[in-house]
C-alpha cells in the first residue's frame, strides 16, 4: 500500500524553495539501476520507473513521486525533481518529525551541488522515513526542486 509523500503545506512549501522532510513509504524494485538516464540518452520522453534505492545523482523525475517509486526522464524535458543523493540518518530511538525533519535537511544540504548559474532557482526536498518504519528505514532522500513551483528543464545539480 502506498501513500502520497506529500501534505498540502508540506508540498508548497517545498516547492516555494523550502526544505522541508518528506516522508516516502517503502516498496519494491521493480527495474534495473538507471543508465545514463542523468544526461537523457537510456529514458525515453515517457520516462522509466525505478525504486528511489537505484537512483543516481543527476537522474530527474516526473511526476513528483507518491512513494518510493520513481519515474526517470531525460533532464532535457520538464520534470518536477533531480536526485541529488542520499543521507542515511543515525541509528537510534524515533527522533520525533521535527528532528529527522532537522536531521534530513542538515544531511542534504551539503550533498546538494548546484550548477553555480542556478543555484538562485531551485530548493530541495528530503524524503524521509515515517515513525512507523524507524529504524528499519532510516535514508533521507534528497531531490533539487524548483523554487518557483514550477518544473525544471535541464540540469541544476552538478
Amino acid at each position: 500500500m502506498t501513500r502520497p509523500l506529500f501534505a498540502g503545506a508540506c508540498l508548497l512549501a517545498a516547492l516555494l524553495g523550502c526544505s522541508p522532510g518528506v516522508a516516502p513509504t517503502p516498496a519494491v524494485a521493480a527495474q534495473p539501476a538507471p543508465s545514463a538516464t542523468s544526461s537523457g540518452e537510456a529514458a525515453s520522453p515517457a520516462g522509466v520507473v525505478y525504486h528511489a534505492t537505484e537512483l543516481r545523482p543527476g537522474d530527474c523525475i516526473e511526476p513528483m513521486p507518491e512513494s518510493f517509486m520513481v519515474t526517470v526522464v531525460p533532464c532535457a524535458v520538464p520534470h518536477s525533481a533531480e536526485y541529488g543523493g542520499m543521507y542515511v540518518i543515525a541509528d537510534g530511538p524515533w527522533p520525533g518529525t521535527a528532528e529527522i525533519r532537522r536531521l534530513a535537511e542538515n544531511g542534504c544540504g551539503p550533498r546538494m551541488r548546484y550548477v553555480a548559474s542556478r543555484r538562485e532557482e531551485v530548493g530541495f526536498i528530503s524524503l524521509m522515513p515515517l515513525e512507523q518504519e524507524w529504524p528499519k528505514y532510516r535514508t533521507a532522500y534528497c531531490l533539487a526542486v524548483a523554487g518557483n513551483g514550477g518544473k525544471l528543464v535541464g540540469r541544476v545539480l552538478k
